[in-house]
């Protein structure tokens, strides 16, 4: 060892960043914001709450307190185990069973930066009866577009409207169009003026002006529109105002074929088909207020079907997928609406190949521990 290394590792600020203090404090916060999390998404909703507890730097408690959120608080840890295994640990072959139990703890914070960049997370809301393999974004937009068909099966072509800037140009290949972004506003305001500012512009609810609108706290809230001059097969331009709560596509035509174009929420297809067969809303005694709220699935894969239920904190999980009971709605008929969120997780198996090299680590310590017992 270095004179350097052992007088850094002697250092003050060292000894702090790798104290088990932290380590503790951290790990009781963690238990706190889990548990604290978990009660909130009865009133808050589960996207709320992780954004809040989970996937936060800080959060803002009564409007002024700020508190560490989860993402922060696994940062500090992660330093804190990777300066305890850099300057604080002994390495030789006796404490090799730790050594193991710190790379399988450090691995775990490995799988949640994974998790945390790498999930995709959607919804997928059903009536009773019906069946969808398509879940759509919370808050990802993207602009689609298809052509006309009279069957059920429609081949769409989309990308994503995050980021987009004026004057960029998007081009497709299947189908050949071009997208020119002449502005572009990620949460947008609609409105339909007597006369209006851009002449022989397509929309098909007669919207002929935006205005932009600054981004809401909540993801779901922010409505992205523009308008994009798109270049056709044949050479034409045409332009067109497209906006996110428009419910039915922009019609466009040239040269004998038809295309729809519209931004809407991103969709993810499912590699299963779900069946909401029924749902089931308990109230407390008295009130209006939802005790408890479960649906009983249909999960449709190669032909083979099964029937699940799905509750808070009981989800049904398929391969990366994990389906969450997220909320629920009743439309004008009085019918129930679930909203189950879908989560796509890529990572899902490292926290299993985490805990057996925690676990493994733990053998090989006491394993040691036993033969140097022996061998006194």
């Amino acid at each position: 060892m270095t004179s350097r290394y052992l007088k850094l590792k002697k250092s003050a600020p060292v000894r702090w960043v790798a104290s088990v203090r932290i380590a503790v404090a951290c790990l009781v916060w963690l238990f706190v914001l889990t548990f604290w999390g978990t009660v909130a998404q009865v009133s808050d909703g589960l996207y709320q709450a992780q954004e809040k507890f989970f996937h936060s730097w800080y959060f803002l408690q009564w409007g002024f307190l700020p508190l560490p959120g989860a993402q922060l608080t696994l940062w500090i840890l992660f330093v804190n185990l990777a300066a305890n295994a850099v300057f604080r640990f002994v390495y030789r072959w006796a404490n090799v069973g730790i050594l193991i139990i710190h790379l399988g703890l450090l691995s775990y914070f490995v799988g949640a930066f994974v998790t945390l960049h790498g999930v995709e997370e959607s919804n997928l809301t059903l009536r009773e009866g019906e069946t969808a393999n398509v879940a759509q974004a919370y808050h990802d937009w993207e602009l689609a577009v298809w052509s006309p068909s009279d069957g059920d099966a429609l081949e769409v072509t989309a990308f994503d409207v995050a980021g987009l800037k004026s004057g960029e140009v998007v081009t497709l290949t299947d189908p050949p169009l071009e997208f020119g972004v002449r502005l572009f506003f990620a949460n947008a305001q609609a409105y339909t003026r007597g006369k209006p500012p851009q002449p022989n512009l397509l929309n098909v609810s007669g919207i002929n002006d935006l205005s932009r609108l600054p981004l809401d706290s909540a993801p779901e809230r922010n409505f992205p529109g523009g308008i994009f001059t798109v270049r056709l097969p044949d050479g034409s331009r045409h332009d067109v105002l497209l906006y996110g709560q428009e419910s039915q596509p922009t019609p466009l035509a040239a040269g004998g074929k038809g295309y729809l174009l519209q931004i809407r929420r991103k969709r993810y297809e499912l590699p299963i088909t779900v069946t909401l067969k029924k749902f089931e809303m308990k109230k407390h005694p008295g009130t209006e207020i939802a005790r408890s709220y479960r649906s009983y699935v249909q999960i449709e894969h190669q032909g083979i079907q099964r029937d699940a239920e799905i509750y808070m904190n009981h989800p049904y999980r398929f391969k990366d997928y994990t389906f969450y009971q997220a909320s629920y709605a009743v439309d004008q008929r009085g019918e129930f609406r679930s909203t189950l969120a879908v989560v796509r997780n890529r990572g899902r198996l490292l926290p299993y190949i985490s805990s057996l090299v925690t676990f493994a680590g733990l053998a090989v310590h006491f394993l040691v521990m036993a033969f140097r017992r022996r061998s006194r």
